[in-house]
């Protein structure tokens, strides 16, 4: 029997898959993504840009703002510049996207894209009109509840409005274990009031991965984590909340 055929297919067999094989580069294998087309994140851009401005504003009037010794102690800061408040025959909901960083050893990570729902909120505007939300972590295990997702502010995980201007000695006292704050900002006017009860009990914070994983290759909780960023590969204009906070309020 001719063995020379069969070996002719099975050294041909080798070659191709050596072939395939060598074709599958390190690269190929790679969780960094590559730079994705800016014009399908501009709604990403966006945000990070309107919440960078909101900081900016912020920190032109420091004595109508959040105190200082506040923003020292917060572990992440979150910024949604536009929340929507609908009303569909008897329930009312509340929808806000925007970013979130968490401080680290040398500044600020990157934004991670977060998204909220929620409902029974009093609105302290006018009604039909949109104002931001501004979400203050002062306790790395408050950032941690909204690692997965789908966390209801209620009970210990609840934000209480937080205090503008100079702290007095019964805020400061309130605030010493207080793991999260939250303000409204409208028509260039910081305030901690107007948020219900059942507001919180309603609030879901969501990473919103669907900008997230293209955008950086990673999950938002990774993000907030400090994992290592490829910035040659993040879209220009995404970057603009992280330096934003360094410029304000960094310790």
């Amino acid at each position: 029997m001719n063995s020379k055929p069969l070996m002719t297919r099975s050294l041909f067999g080798v070659a191709l898959a050596l072939s395939l094989l060598l074709q599958l580069t390190p690269a190929s294998y790679s969780s960094t993504p590559q730079k994705p087309d800016p014009k399908k994140f501009q709604h990403a851009i966006g945000r990070s840009t309107d919440a960078a401005r909101i900081l900016n504003l912020l920190a032109v009037a420091p004595d109508n703002g959040i105190p200082k010794e506040i923003l020292d102690r917060a572990e992440a800061i979150g910024v949604f510049p536009k929340v929507e408040k609908d009303t569909v025959i008897f329930t009312q909901t509340t929808n806000g996207y925007g970013v979130i960083s968490s401080r680290t050893e040398k500044g600020w990570t990157m934004p991670a894209f977060y998204r909220f729902g929620g409902g029974g909120y009093t609105n302290p505007f006018s009604n039909g009109e949109s104002y931001a939300l501004i979400l203050l972590f002062l306790t790395k295990d408050s950032l941690k509840w909204f690692e997965k997702g789908g966390v209801v502010l209620a009970d210990q995980k609840q934000a209480i409005e937080g205090p503008v201007g100079t702290l007095s000695e019964d805020q400061r006292q309130l605030l010493i274990d207080q793991p999260m704050l939250a303000y409204a900002y409208y028509n260039g006017k910081l305030s901690g009031k107007g948020f219900s009860s059942t507001f919180w009990k309603a609030f879901a914070l969501n990473p919103d991965n669907n900008i997230n994983t293209p955008v950086y290759g990673i999950k938002g909780r990774e993000v907030l984590a400090g994992a290592n960023v490829d910035t040659a590969k993040v879209l220009e204009g995404i970057s603009v909340y992280q330096e934003a906070l360094i410029k304000h309020y960094s310790r």
